[in-house]
């Protein structure tokens, strides 16, 4: 009798074990639904059931990612960066956790951190060219322009069509005054995106090059995409300035200050040079 009442017991145990493990495959079955609904809210409930159930669950970092994910999507960016810290510490070698908290950092305005990272991965995987694109655009704010083009080029090497490489690459050499070049570039962006940015940026480029009709043309098509950017009527001012219109820029300067545009940067257009 003792001994049924025994194996009754350890019955009653592994079926208990076998109902915990499904439920934690349940509450994660359930926070991918939540998360594919946006419901950050339930989606964050689950995910801290499901740890507090299985704490030592090998798949737990998983999980402490994914909670960072949604706590930055509920806008809690100190929480989020503490979960990718602590996914991390038990993964240190988690490229896509790497690439969620460099994101992040980012979004902190804490750059050399999200450089780390973008490195950090590299090393890891020198074909990862979304992260040596990174580092590049990061190196360029940092005033290191030969890093930043050494960036590009070795992403253009894997993958001589990556846009983002070939954007970082016309910007580079628009920042360095390369502006024939940045235009040749630009072009053949344009060709496969029809994007604000690149009108403005080739614009900007054929105003330095005095090649006002291609700039009005670009300003043109930038102005179909964003009719209200005051970026559009500055280079307007700066252009018809060039040209000796200063009543024309006088007037672009005055759109572009009622659109928001800084006070600073369109004073030198309000007045006569």
């Amino acid at each position: 009798m003792k001994g049924k009442r025994l194996i009754g017991g350890l019955l009653m145990l592994l079926v208990c074990f076998t109902v915990q493990a499904r439920t934690y495959e349940a509450i994660v079955a359930d926070v991918d639904k939540c998360i594919d609904k946006q419901d950050w809210k339930s989606a964050e409930k689950l995910l801290k059931e499901a740890l507090e159930l299985e704490p030592g669950n090998p798949n737990n970092f998983l999980l402490i990612s994914n909670l960072g994910t949604v706590h930055r999507n509920m806008g809690l960016l100190s929480e989020s960066l503490a979960d990718y810290n602590l996914a991390l510490s038990i993964t240190p070698n988690a490229t896509t956790i790497l690439h969620n908290r460099a994101s992040l950092y980012l979004e902190l305005d804490s750059a050399k951190a999200a450089f780390n990272d973008y490195r950090r991965i590299v090393a890891l995987n020198g074909q990862d060219c979304v992260a040596r694109n990174y580092l590049g655009f990061i190196a360029m704010e940092f005033g290191e322009m030969e890093q930043a083009k050494s960036c590009f080029d070795e992403v253009l090497k894997i993958n001589p069509a990556e846009p983002d490489a070939k954007r970082g690459l016309a910007l580079w050499n628009k920042l360095n005054g390369n502006y024939k070049e940045a235009v040749a570039l630009y072009s053949e962006i344009i060709g496969r995106e029809d994007r604000f940015t690149n009108f403005m940026n080739r614009a900007e480029c054929y105003v330095e090059l005095e090649m006002f009709d291609e700039a009005q043309a670009d300003l043109h098509e930038a102005q179909k995409h964003e009719p209200s950017n005051p970026d559009i009527f500055l280079l307007k001012a700066k252009m018809a300035q060039m040209q000796f219109r200063y009543d024309d820029a006088a007037s672009y300067a005055k759109q572009a200050k009622e659109l928001g545009c800084d006070e600073s940067l369109v004073a030198p257009f309000l007045k006569k040079m």
